[in-house]
């Protein structure tokens, strides 16, 4: 690899301390091995710089797509995806060889599928790395996720959960005989909401168990009991769920539901005995996501539409930066297309744009440009917040569930009944300065 002169640009690796990596395969003494061996490698400075600048600016997403001149780079940073300088192509080599060292993959297959993790630490925050490598026509293209140990959020609050909101859904965690539905597009944090939606219920007082696969298991979750199936010298999903039953647990838990028959089982506790089921699925809203699981198991869908008592769905939106944003004060007609009432809200906010350049001027006329806000580096957006839309079904629309899929009728039932879907709920996030409406345009076009 080529070393920097004085007159190449400084690149973004080069520019913060490196971080160490911790291989996180093997025994501990193969995994120091293999650490002291990947030290020693050219690429260990520019892969440990590259994370180390990423992790400093909060991106939790690495894009790199190799050509054979260079490497196209891209951050991902509150969902959204930054676009950075091109990497020169020998730094890329080297650094992509040093991560998949340090991950147990084969640094030197650059054509196959492939997929590693390994972890590292910034102060006292340890993060884990997965590296997922694909030989394409032009080269490669690597994705490499970054994940904290400890998830930032922990609370409904913390996700950014109203209070009310909170409230009834804490009430459908908590009561007995019925199934709440944890529902959200792909890659919008499912998985997070799911997790705090968890340490949200009553664990104490009932006895929870959980139904998981065993190639698929969930992180631990305090007084929630793990089962397993699908291992090659254990129960099925069937054989698991009737030797459960014998223990009587209040709570069933499926982080993913193995097949219809064992819904059925399950449902059959639910409403017989008084038990409650916590599911989770991938919908772009809480109409559909219901929708999608009568349809996918008809053979149940009297009782799903009977029990289903919650059915939450959320959409991720980026957070305005409070150092930076800028207030404005809403037109009569910008409410009125909103729907918010005259006089409820005096001021709404939207992200500091700065002018071009050339008019980042002084009092005479001197270039003056303007410094990017230190506390979100000029992004205008800081961390993300989630959107939550609660259905809790009413008679008509338990009915309604069983007469139609169309989920246009089965939405204007639900509002019918009370129900303010997702777009509602976003205004309101709006309303109380936390995103702007250029952003709730961003996350709704994306659907």
């Amino acid at each position: 690899m080529a070393k920097k002169n004085e007159q190449e640009e400084e690149q973004l690796w080069q520019t913060v301390p490196p971080v160490e990596f911790s291989v996180v395969i093997g025994n501990r003494e193969q995994q120091q091995a293999l650490e002291i061996l990947a030290r020693q490698a050219p690429g260990y400075s520019v892969a440990g710089g590259q994370i180390a600048h990423a992790l400093s600016v909060r991106a939790n997403h690495i894009l790199m797509d190799f050509t054979q001149a260079f490497v196209a780079m891209r951050y991902q940073i509150d969902g959204n995806w930054e676009q950075l300088p091109n990497l020169p192509r020998d730094a890329g080599d080297a650094m992509l060889y040093s991560l998949k060292q340090v991950c147990g993959l084969n640094p030197a297959d650059r054509r196959s599928a492939q997929q590693g993790k390994c972890a590292t630490k910034v102060k006292k925050a340890k993060y884990f790395i997965t590296v997922q490598s694909q030989g394409t026509a032009n080269g490669e293209r690597v994705l490499v996720r970054l994940e904290p140990e400890k998830t930032p959020f922990e609370t409904l609050t913390d996700l950014g959960m109203r209070d009310r909101m909170k409230e009834q859904y804490k009430q459908a965690l908590d009561s007995t005989g019925g199934m709440v539905l944890v529902s959200a597009p792909k890659g919008t944090g499912l998985t997070t909401s799911w997790q705090v939606t968890l340490e949200a219920a009553d664990r104490l007082m009932r006895d929870f168990q959980s139904v998981e696969h065993d190639a698929r298991r969930e992180p631990e979750t305090i007084n929630v009991s793990s089962n397993y199936y699908g291992a090659a010298d254990g129960p099925s999903a069937a054989e698991l769920i009737r030797s459960m039953i014998l223990k009587e647990p209040d709570v069933f838990v499926l982080p993913e539901i193995p097949d219809g028959d064992s819904l059925a089982t399950i449902l059959k506790q639910v409403t017989a005995n008084d038990k409650h089921l916590i599911t989770r699925t991938v919908a772009g809203d809480a109409v559909e996501a219901i929708v999608s699981l009568i349809a996918k198991y008809s053979n149940s869908a009297k009782e799903i539409a009977s029990s289903v008592t919650a059915v939450l769905n959320q959409r991720l939106a980026r957070r305005l930066c409070e150092n930076c944003r800028q207030p404005f004060q809403p037109t009569p007609q910008l409410l009125q297309q909103l729907g918010i009432p005259q006089g409820r809200v005096a001021v709404l906010y939207q992200p500091f744009v700065p002018p071009p350049i050339e008019q980042q001027v002084d009092e005479k006329g001197n270039p003056a440009p303007i410094t990017p806000c230190h506390v979100c580096g000029g992004r205008s957006y800081l961390g993300r917040v989630g959107i939550f839309e609660l259905l809790q079904p009413g008679p008509k629309f338990r009915a309604a569930l069983l007469k139609t899929r169309d989920v246009n009728k089965l939405r204007q039932v639900a509002r019918a009944e009370g129900h303010r879907g997702l777009q509602s709920e976003a205004i309101l996030t709006v309303a109380r300065g936390i995103t702007s409406l250029e952003e709730l345009k961003r996350v709704f076009a994306s659907k």
